[in-house]
């Protein structure tokens, strides 16, 4: 179990830090540590500048913005900060953010210099992930994360269940690492936004069916492109899904880059036909192209519906006499489009609503 309570009992002799007891403004006393030196004692309370602080190298968490934001910077601002940082002293000398990026970006916004940390040292780069991706799921409502944040989450929480021993004991110490200190007595701060949750399945966990957790556990291998794409809504989740069987670095990023380059849409149906031919080993650029511009999912000439003449009180009802054919026709078109996509993208709500 950690010790919270700071003292100079924790130092070890050996350690060259600068140390000096302070008043930090959420009244928690903290012994400051000066540029020079490593951490005193594991589990200790400390104070730091954030200037000596580094965000933890490819974040996949967003931080946070708009009334969020605004919210946690006024909880700082009246009362501090509440959870302390917690940083990983590395080999090297840094002290890189384990858990507390939008604690840092918001205190420095109230205009705070300094905070609480926790540093953390002897920690293997896998270890320091999992306390990364843990502290997220148990600080942050899992409703309010994206779908890739979903996605990072659970996957690394799925391995960190699988796991035994050392990897285990570590999430235990994670808990007790996020035990607000005093912050019962504040009901009011926003900084400490869920309780702390048991290491139950992750399906009953977080109110998700095995099947949702399996996709979204797939979802984390996705070309970080694509799951841009995911989080702002141009793909439905279970499209991903499907696009996830393409198990290959270099389809999934030609993918993204045809997306991009030439306004491609994507819906359910491209992206079956996309895992079909991988998995069928037929997934040339060619017939990438072929998918993703419609010509695979466009009907066949046979098939198309006979022309046909619109009555002309439909057309009084819609449009002026002032108005060309071809303004008309446009508009049509543009309607029926329009009228089209909709449709597709309430039938691809009401899939992913069914699978889940």
């Amino acid at each position: 179990m950690l010790n919270f309570e700071p003292g100079k009992e924790d130092m070890p002799a050996s350690a060259k830090t600068s140390l000096s007891v302070s008043e930090a403004s959420s009244g928690l006393a903290l012994v400051s540590v000066s540029e020079q030196g490593a951490a005193p004692g594991r589990g200790s309370i400390l104070e730091m500048d954030f200037a000596q602080m580094e965000p933890f190298p490819e974040h996949k968490f967003k931080l946070y913005e708009g009334q969020q934001l605004d919210d946690m910077v006024e909880s700082i601002r009246q009362f501090g900060i509440l959870l302390p940082i917690i940083l990983w002293h590395t080999g090297e000398g840094k002290h890189i953010i384990l858990s507390g990026h939008n604690r840092r970006n918001a205190a420095m916004l109230a205009g705070l210099t300094k905070g609480p940390v926790i540093i953390r040292e002897g920690l293997t780069h896998d270890e320091a992930v999992l306390i990364v991706t843990e502290t997220n799921l148990r600080q942050r409502s899992f409703a309010d994360m994206s779908h890739s944040e979903r996605a990072y989450c659970l996957a690394q929480h799925y391995e960190a269940l699988k796991s035994q021993g050392r990897r285990n004991d570590l999430l235990t110490e994670i808990e007790m690492l996020l035990k607000p200190h005093e912050s019962r007595e504040n009901p009011t701060s926003s900084q400490v936004e869920t309780k702390l949750r048991s290491d139950e399945k992750l399906g009953e966990e977080y109110g998700l069916s095995h099947a949702k957790v399996a996709r979204y556990i797939r979802l984390a291998g996705l070309d970080a492109e694509l799951l841009k794409r995911v989080d702002i809504g141009e793909i439905a989740f279970l499209a991903a899904y499907d696009l996830s069987f393409v198990e290959d670095t270099t389809k999934q990023q030609r993918i993204a880059n045809l997306l991009a380059s030439n306004g491609y849409k994507l819906d359910m149906k491209k992206a079956e036909l996309i895992r079909s031919h991988f998995e069928n080993g037929k997934l040339t650029d060619t017939m990438l192209v072929q998918i993703l511009s419609g010509e695979k999912t466009r009907k066949p000439k046979g098939e198309r519906a006979k022309p046909f003449k619109v009555k002309p009180a439909v057309i009084t009802k819609y449009f002026t006499a002032g108005q060309s054919t071809r303004e008309i026709e446009e508009t049509i078109d543009r309607a029926l489009e329009f009228y089209f996509n909709s449709q597709n993208e309430e039938k691809d709500f009401l899939e992913e609503m069914e699978a889940e």
